[in-house]
């Protein structure tokens, strides 16, 4: 015979089991409450290592160095076997909602050279819970440091959710330095935000005779902010080295890029770049900025690393100082794709706005990219530098292109010096089709 308690006693237990659970979920979450890292605590969570275990101060109101490197230390101490290559943390390092002081160099991740001992460290993550919602601030008391070195160590790195703001314009964010034995490859910053003042975001160095440097980086969903006294990103930093031609494969994908003043990006030496949607903007009026600097560095490349690539992207050039590229390239190829630059159109200083500049005379005789701008709107005017002779390699083409503030082509395409081969076909000068023109005819 099977017995059944009667009915009100199974309610009673019901009830009791669920106010036991309850109760302790309670208990639960006000622990969590009153120490937020409990969840990953100081070692016994196998997956992450949160920096407020280690007493890193939300409220930024005491510097955070020492917990950052205490909490750095224990994810590059969780180390499981790598088949492939090094070692690989076993954990990811988390930095929850809040305003992190750093004031110390190297206080993200220990500068440690990999080539001396240190050994390679395959597959880094750090990630915080949003930019703007994960915060660090870094303001060195010493001029001319950097936040965190990489010196031919880490390589597969994602960094995500975070905010990094300068308060000392003569800092840096990364420096990274590799070998073809230590390579540092595959760098990946997404929902990433850079504010303040710094010398130089990220620069890519490595010694001579060398390949497989800092390549395969990439900004997604990124925004960077402020101003830069060199550029945010410096590929090759010791130029004179020839194998910095080895700086391959970087991408810009739907990043906003709306800083004060400075370079974005500065290639001196290799670099196959590509940069694709998102908003790019310069925000002081009365300063100076370029888009993308390339110089003349060197004389010396290789013919696959001198290559950018942009498409839809819209630029917004609010003042006579701005520029959208500023390319001494000698060969190479450069394009633009359904691109537009022409928000300050309207201005009265508009056209006589030189938005984009190339100069070819560098690298011995009259010479320079295949330059192709494809369905983009344009304002201001174009200026280009001719050496003393007819150009030997090298064009600027124009196809299905509006130029806001020309009527003519001489006027949007200024040349110095001899004029080179050019051709604009099937585009718009203002409000009408501008007759097809090329030079050679």
């Amino acid at each position: 015979m099977t017995l059944h308690p009667p009915p009100n006693e199974s309610a009673r237990g019901r009830r009791s089991l669920l106010l036991g659970a309850a109760g302790a979920a309670g208990v639960l979450a006000g622990a969590l409450a009153a120490n937020p890292a409990a969840a990953a605590g100081a070692g016994d969570d196998p997956y992450s290592v949160d920096v407020t275990a280690y007493g890193a101060d939300p409220t930024g109101a005491v510097a955070s160095d020492q917990a950052f490197r205490d909490a750095a230390a224990a994810l590059l101490a969780s180390f499981q076997p790598g088949a492939i290559s090094g070692s690989i943390p076993k954990k990811v390092l988390v930095i929850p909602p809040g305003n992190y002081l750093l004031t110390q160099p190297d206080s993200l991740l220990p500068n440690v050279n990999g080539n001396g001992g240190g050994g390679i460290i395959d597959g880094v993550t750090i990630t915080g819970y949003g930019k703007r919602l994960s915060r660090i601030v870094y303001s060195p008391s010493a001029n001319d440091t950097t936040l965190w070195t990489n010196n031919q160590r880490y390589k597969n790195i994602r960094i995500s959710g975070l905010t990094f703001t300068s308060t000392n314009a003569t800092s840096s964010f990364n420096y990274a330095y590799s070998s073809a034995t230590h390579g540092v490859q595959d760098t990946w910053y997404t929902d990433v935000e850079w504010r303040g003042s710094w010398k130089r975001g990220i620069g890519l160095d490595g010694p001579a005779s060398t390949s497989n440097l800092n390549s395969e980086m990439g900004w997604d969903h990124c925004q960077v902010g402020g101003t830069y006294a060199e550029a945010f990103l410096v590929i090759g930093m010791t130029p004179a080295e020839s194998q910095q031609d080895q700086f391959l494969n970087y991408w810009f994908r739907d990043c906003k890029i709306e800083f004060a003043s400075g370079v974005f990006v500065r290639n001196n030496r290799g670099g196959s770049m590509n940069f694709t949607g998102g908003s790019y903007i310069l925000t002081d009026t009365a300063g100076t900025g370029t888009f993308f600097e390339l110089t003349n560095a060197t004389t010396s490349r290789n013919d696959s690393v001198m290559r950018l690539y942009a498409e839809g992207i819209r630029f917004e050039l609010r003042g006579t100082g701005h520029k959208v590229i500023d390319s001494k390239w000698y060969k190479g190829a450069i394009t633009f794709v359904s691109c537009d630059d022409t928000a300050h159109s309207f201005q009265s200083w508009a056209p006589e706005a030189r938005t984009h500049a190339y100069d070819f005379t560098t690298g011995g005789g009259s010479r320079g990219p295949m330059v192709r701008y494809t369905d983009c709107q344009l304002m201001g005017y174009h200026q280009a530098t001719g050496g003393t002779g007819a150009m030997t390699m090298g064009k600027i083409l124009y196809d299905g292109c509006r130029l806001i503030d020309q009527t003519t082509a001489a006027g949007f395409l200024r040349w110095t010096g001899t004029t080179g081969r050019y051709e604009f076909r099937d585009c718009l000068a203002g409000s009408a089709y501008l007759a097809n023109v090329k030079n050679p005819a």
